[in-house]
């Protein structure tokens, strides 16, 4: 391949993969040759800690937050939390920001932005201003103390929507896209590049599933019931339509909130479950991130399937298979 797409990891947020399970994965994808490992942050561990706890256990994989709701910190701790990871990492750090929800917004006393693209891009220039040590007026005229300016540190931003692209675009360094499948990266991939500003290229970011092993069926189940919650978010029910029509997410959605898990997980579109799994072994791995090469993204993560049974132990086998793509990728470098 003339340009193959950097391949990563995101860590499990629940099923019952504790912390120190989460900071295994970690140094196995390390060990693995795998690019980058996504932490994300909801109800569960704590996003700073478990990336700090990585960061002592790996030598060379990226580190990235994928992602930090604004509404949980304000800049000044986002930018105290950055640098202090970077100079942990040696460098190896990058902050990804989110809007979040107004669900997450409630867990911490706060309501949800009136207009999220315009916070999210408020915070992420008084995040970079911080990181450059300079001081941020509007926030108690602070300044980045007791640690050396980080202007090298990368900022991306989560977007599902094209108003969210657009502000990715403008003012970060990646843009981090979930239900993002080869057909969905093509049509949203130019949204990103004309809003950039020419003077540097923005890394596009696709997050799918993952299974390891021949079961089909199980990989499925597994998928449907990991993803039925999102289809009542609206943001996410939104890129569920794109994928596979309005109807059949509406249904899985409506059961979702009559029924719970149980009711909508059957209902979960098989058209989205086709674009966002990839189920096997290398080769089917391969050929996935082949088709997300030609459809322009830089860079895939994928989420194991860790529940119904699954856990560390689903995690670490999906590790194990995109540590022989990584190898094979490397022998086709030598030869």
């Amino acid at each position: 391949m003339s340009r193959a797409v950097t391949l990563g990891l995101v860590i499990p947020l629940g099923f019952g993969v504790e912390p120190r399970q989460l900071r295994d994965l970690a140094a196995a994808a390390d060990r693995g040759g795998l690019d980058g490992i996504q932490v994300g942050e909801l109800a569960g561990t704590e996003i700073f800690a478990l990336v700090a706890a990585m960061a002592a256990v790996t030598d060379r994989i990226r580190l990235e937050t994928a992602v930090v709701s604004t509404l949980t910190r304000s800049p000044a701790l986002l930018a105290m939390g950055a640098a202090t990871l970077a100079e942990l990492s040696d460098g190896r750090f990058v902050l990804g920001l989110g809007a979040g929800s107004p669900i997450v917004a409630s867990w911490h006393g706060k309501s949800f932005y009136d207009k999220p693209c315009t916070a999210v891009t408020d915070v992420a220039r008084d995040v970079r201003a911080a990181l450059a040590g300079e001081r941020l007026e509007g926030w108690g005229d602070f300044r980045l103390t007791g640690l050396r300016p980080r202007d090298d540190i990368k900022i991306f931003v989560s977007a599902m929507n094209e108003r969210m692209l657009n502000a990715a675009g403008r003012c970060a360094d990646g843009v981090v896209v979930n239900l993002c499948s080869t057909g969905e990266a093509r049509r949203l991939l130019p949204i990103v590049r004309a809003a950039q500003d020419g003077t540097r290229s923005v890394e596009f970011v696709a997050n799918m599933w993952a299974h390891a092993g021949d079961d089909i069926d199980l990989a499925q189940q597994r998928l449907r019931w990991e993803i039925a919650p999102y289809l009542a978010v609206p943001t996410y029910r939104a890129a569920a339509i794109a994928i596979a029509g309005a109807a059949e997410v509406d249904r899985a959605g409506v059961a979702w909130r009559s029924g719970g898990r149980t009711a909508a997980a059957p209902l979960v579109p098989q058209a989205l479950v086709d674009a966002m799994l990839v189920s096997g072994d290398a080769g089917a791995f391969e050929k996935r991130l082949e088709d997300y090469r030609d459809a322009g993204v830089d860079s895939v993560r994928v989420v194991p399937l860790t529940s119904r049974g699954g856990g560390a132990e689903a995690a670490h086998a999906v590790v194990d298979v995109l540590a022989e793509v990584s190898a094979r990728r490397a022998r086709s470098l030598i030869h």
